[in-house]
């Protein structure tokens, strides 16, 4: 019967590392799929960054054209003031020349605002850059990886069932039917051990008689409260 335990014993220690790989199977994908996310939002945020400075150098370039026609405006009814025969035609291109130099700094004003916000946009625009070249090093570096170990894994599992059906081979079938229904049925675990006088599935209290049973392994004990295959830990598994 102790021959039996240990067999069960490696049989649930299969079941352990299956479930781990049945995990991965879920969460590697998942950690391929995160960085792939990573790299196609760096790439947006670094488009978008790069179109807001993009407008952000346009409404300077429209700005300083803007200026530069101002300027030469005023220069042209500066040099024209000496032609003026007037006083009404003097005061008013004056008043002219007052108003164009009154836009031009306020152009300028704005000109200088747009420095500020350019500036900023291309500090967004480095920022972008190497998150993307983070996201893109990342990317390089465990995506080959992830893929070659999200192959490997349906091996690997087929690898351990097999070991397993050959530990199953060596016991009675009525035994083999109760740990396949445990380990589908109660979270992939069919084997738990006492730990400090308790089941190690659920916790209940082992009752003393139960406590000798277990040490002396001359039969398979059940947890009386969650049914799973109950045993002392054999040092070698």
């Amino acid at each position: 019967m102790e021959e039996q335990l240990r067999t069960l014993a490696k049989m649930q220690k299969l079941d352990d590392q299956i479930g781990a790989l049945r995990l991965l199977q879920q969460e590697l994908p998942q950690e391929l799929d995160d960085i792939i996310e990573r790299v196609d939002a760096a790439t947006a945020n670094l488009l978008n960054s790069e179109t807001e400075r993009a407008e952000i150098a346009k409404k300077q370039r429209a700005l300083e054209s803007d200026i530069k026609q101002n300027q030469e405006t005023s220069k042209k009814y500066a040099a024209q003031l000496s032609e003026i025969k007037t006083n009404k035609e003097y005061k008013a291109l004056n008043s002219e020349i007052a108003y164009l130099k009154d836009k031009i700094s306020e152009l300028e004003s704005q000109e200088l605002e747009l420095m500020e916000t350019e500036a900023e946009a291309r500090a967004k625009v480095e920022e972008d850059k190497k998150d993307l070249e983070a996201a893109e090093k990342t990317k390089r570096e465990r995506e080959g990886d992830l893929r070659k170990k999200i192959e490997s894994l349906d091996a690997d599992i087929e690898k351990l069932r097999a070991d397993r059906t050959v530990l199953a081979q060596t016991l009675p079938q009525n035994i083999v039917r109760q740990y396949a229904n445990m380990i589908k049925n109660k979270d992939n675990c069919a084997v738990v051990y006492a730990r400090d006088g308790a089941c190690g599935g659920c916790g209940y209290v082992i009752r003393p008689q139960i406590r000798i049973e277990l040490q002396l392994r001359r039969k398979i004990n059940y947890c009386e409260s969650c049914g799973r295959i109950l045993m002392e830990k054999f040092d070698d598994i």
